[in-house]
């Protein structure tokens, strides 16, 4: 009888236990490089805003293509926000707004309506945004589509996925899509993008950074189960800027056309 009382105590004790080691565990992401941490000085070209979210505004940009165009973006699972401010800089750089949000214990899913307080944000009036995120913060930015589909096509006008891939089918959705994924991730390999391409909306592009790996779509360091990278962190940036630039290109030539038959 006396080990019967003692197996709720044991029982409550092993879950405060695995609570503890959770929060502990959740509040220690995988954490940005030095390098990522350099791109948070403003320039005469982009002005970084550390608020609660970190934003990356253009500055003197003599690319006028991208004006009221931005990317909110869902940092990936357990990786601090900051990792991925090299990429927002440098999209910054090209004439493109860009918001890192930052997210409850470094986990998108937490906080699927981030993006929603930055479309309200009376800064960005008249924007036209695109959602983006890595690995599960792409799992996010899609979640967030399906419970805000009144979006799509009024203040939301594409989604870009970073080594990542829409949990649920919206294949459906009337929406312009990019998924950017490397040949040597071992997180996500390109077999399981290959896989889940019906989940995509059916005007996806599809691009394969070849010798690319998980880690490097931010700036944090290896990560556990992925594959060592063949080109450098920096160059994979580049071919993801590269085919984002191309993606919003495509999108601002599309609307130019139908002005015109308008």
């Amino acid at each position: 009888m006396k080990r019967k009382k003692w197996i709720p105590y044991v029982l409550l004790s092993f879950l405060t236990a695995l609570v503890v080691f959770f929060i502990a565990w959740a509040y220690s992401p995988l954490r940005p490089t030095a390098e990522a941490k350099q791109y948070l000085q403003s320039s005469n070209y982009v002005e970084v805003i550390q608020e609660k979210n970190i934003y990356f505004i253009p500055k003197n940009s003599k690319k006028k293509d991208f004006e009221s165009v931005g990317i909110i973006f869902y940092p990936g699972g357990h990786v601090d926000y900051v990792a991925y401010a090299p990429l927002g800089y440098r999209l910054a750089e090209k004439g493109i707004t860009v918001v890192i949000l930052k997210v409850p214990m470094s986990f998108a899913i937490f906080d699927i309506n981030a993006a929603k307080k930055v479309i309200d944000d009376y800064r960005f009036t008249n924007f036209e945004w695109f959602l983006a995120g890595h690995s599960l913060g792409g799992v996010a930015a899609s979640e967030f589509l399906v419970k805000h589909p009144e979006l799509i096509g009024n203040a939301v006008k594409g989604i870009i996925f970073l080594a990542s891939y829409p949990s649920k089918d919206i294949s459906h959705l009337p929406i312009q899509a990019l998924c950017i994924y490397g040949s040597e991730d071992g997180v996500l390999p390109p077999s399981e993008i290959n896989e889940k391409k019906i989940l995509f909306p059916k005007s996806t592009r599809f691009v394969e950074i070849l010798g690319g790996n998980h880690a490097q779509f931010g700036s944090y360091g290896m990560q556990r189960g992925d594959r060592p990278a063949k080109i450098s962190g920096y160059e994979q940036t580049s071919i993801v800027i590269k085919a984002i630039e191309e993606f919003l290109s495509e999108y601002q030539l599309e609307k130019k056309n139908l002005s015109r038959i308008k």
